[in-house]
């Protein structure tokens, strides 16, 4: 059947992007390389196409493929969803076997230039596409989705795997920003079979201690093996979700919870997730059970989930890595039925499941009294302190709020440590109000006119490096960026004397002095870095703890000398 589903892909390929390639560059080829080459890169603008939700006119304008594209034949930032797409393609008119190792190899280095970035070592087609790359490695919560699609029918090989693996290991050091995904013959052609938009998902579900609701719409809810959600999200990602709602995003505080209770507790899982919203079409219930509300089977059409990505691609995650825990876990889940709905309904349930009643661990942080003496104090000298979810700054001159005092204290310290925390996932440090971190942070130790005089140092810092990324460009720039919290870390340690003074607002000289050692800092670090690690992606390297306290020993060795 290969040869048969490869003509399938064939045929849609040249009907759907048909006139949407560039073959500019081989139009002194024959007719043959012409086609193997459109074939390619129409590839590769289907695969931008269907994990990105977008026309296949866009999708054309994505293609990369030609000579100096350094392996990546397609790019796409999805910039709402903050991913960054990299494809590569591999046409096998034959349908068999599946990828060159050297291929794979070559791939990965493009990745690696890319991520620097190096533009010189690419063609014009990505050159052109600059900005978009450059608004990608700006913004520290972007993650990577590297793909690899073939028409071949063969799994990747095992040294190929090692390959994936250990390209993933290596720049995946401190969080996981880099996610890969192949697609091989037959993932394609259910694509195309499903057409670009998805059939509709029907599924046969079984829930336990199900429950209905009949007024004044219909839904059911009860409990689903965490397994199945596992197995739809493989099948059916990225068309399970509503396009009105963000996709899952990796590696984050909260997933990273989810799924080490999946690991460590599955037991427990229900009691301690939110669970899952998900809208369909038509649900029934199957005879089979009869009225025993302690189990069902029922059928689902049209799935869809509107609230609960990050619990489902958590899941799936976990079930990857540890599918016998995740056996034992279960989650809740809530279908509502759209028949006989109102013409808006599916679009006031995504909207309102995905906005109300969010408790963020800051909000635990009005119940610390420390927080009210720190208010109450700075009341006197008319600094108004906001801790408290709902209320807003009003002057910014004479005011801050609970996350630039945390960032200021957590970058004050002796130690680096939570000045990294801070860039990598500053709600870690409003974990638990009663112990460390935060204790290290907010104590009765903490003066109130000290702390203010710290946010300013904070805010003169932050200043003179967006003044920097407005003046840098290429990797220099990214370091004004990604490197905001450990060049404040650096700049506390030569600032002692200037926030220990009684003044409640800093003088201009006081400001022109952090200017200066912010500058210093700056290109300091530039150098040792670029020294150390010249090929890491700087979002990445200044989330990792042990190459930051690295850096912070050789600059501190250096700048002693």
């Amino acid at each position: 059947m290969s040869m048969f589903h490869v003509g399938i892909i064939k045929n849609f390929l040249q009907n759907e992007f048909n006139g949407l390639i560039d073959l500019s560059d081989y139009k002194d080829k024959s007719v043959q390389e012409q086609e193997t080459v459109f074939l390619t890169r129409a590839l590769a603008a289907f695969t931008i196409n269907m994990l990105c939700d977008i026309s296949s006119e866009e999708a054309g304008k994505c293609v990369t493929d030609g000579y100096g594209d350094n392996g990546i034949d397609a790019l796409y930032y999805n910039q709402k969803e903050k991913v960054l797409y990299l494809v590569q393609t591999k046409w096998r008119q034959d349908g068999t076997g599946s990828v060159d190792r050297g291929d794979i190899q070559k791939y990965f280095l493009g990745i690696r230039d890319l991520i620097v970035p190096r533009y010189e070592r690419f063609n014009d087609k990505i050159q052109k596409r600059k900005e978009e790359i450059d608004a990608a490695l700006r913004d520290a919560n972007t993650k990577f989705m590297v793909v690899l699609a073939y028409t071949g029918q063969a799994e990747l090989a095992a040294n190929i795997n090692e390959d994936v693996n250990s390209f993933l290991s290596d720049l995946n050091d401190s969080s996981e920003f880099i996610s890969f995904k192949s697609l091989k013959q037959a993932n394609l052609y259910n694509m195309i079979a499903k057409g670009a938009q998805g059939e509709p998902i029907n599924v046969e579900v079984a829930l336990s201690n199900w429950g209905e609701n009949e007024e004044p719409y219909k839904a059911y809810y009860g409990q689903v093996a965490a397994s199945d959600i596992a197995l739809w999200w493989e099948e059916h990602y990225p068309s399970l979700f509503s396009p009105n709602i963000r996709m899952f995003l990796g590696d984050t505080d909260v997933n990273d919870n989810i799924v080490k209770t999946l690991k460590e507790e599955p037991e427990k899982f229900w009691y301690f997730n939110n669970g899952i919203t998900a809208l369909c079409s038509t649900i029934k219930k199957k005879p089979i059970g009869g009225s025993t509300r302690a189990y069902g089977i029922f059928e689902i059409e049209d799935l869809k989930i509107v609230n609960g990505a990050q619990t489902a691609g958590s899941i799936a995650q976990a079930a990857r890595n540890y599918p016998e825990q995740v056996g034992m876990a279960n989650v809740s889940i809530r279908f509502i039925q759209l028949k006989d709905s109102p013409e808006n309904f599916e679009r006031e349930v995504t909207r309102n499941t995905n906005t109300q009643n969010k408790i963020e661990k800051r909000d635990f942080v009005s119940l610390d009294p420390e927080q009210e003496r720190i208010k109450d104090e700075l009341n006197l000298h008319a600094i108004a302190y906001i801790f408290k979810s709902g209320e807003s700054i009003v002057d910014t001159q004479n005011s801050f709020d609970i996350v630039e005092a945390t960032v200021a204290r957590a970058c004050n310290l002796d130690e680096i440590d939570l000045a990294v925390q801070a860039k990598r996932e500053i709600g870690k440090l409003w974990d638990d109000i009663n112990r460390a971190p935060y204790k290290i942070l907010f104590n009765k130790g903490v003066g109130s006119l000290e702390l203010w005089r710290q946010v300013q140092i904070l805010r003169v810092v932050e200043g003179e490096l967006s003044k920097k990324v407005k003046e840098l460009s290429g990797r220099e720039r990214l370091y004004a960026i990604h490197g905001n919290r450990f060049i404040t870390h650096l700049v506390y340690q030569k600032t002692k004397e200037i926030e220990g003074t009684t003044d409640i607002m800093l003088t201009e000289s006081e400001k022109e002095t952090i200017k200066m050692y912010t500058s210093e800092v700056l290109i300091d670090l530039i150098s040792i870095a670029e020294a150390e690690y010249p090929d890491s992606m700087l979002a990445s390297l200044f989330k990792n703890f042990s190459k930051c306290k690295e850096l912070s020993s050789i600059y501190f060795r250096r700048t002693n000398e």
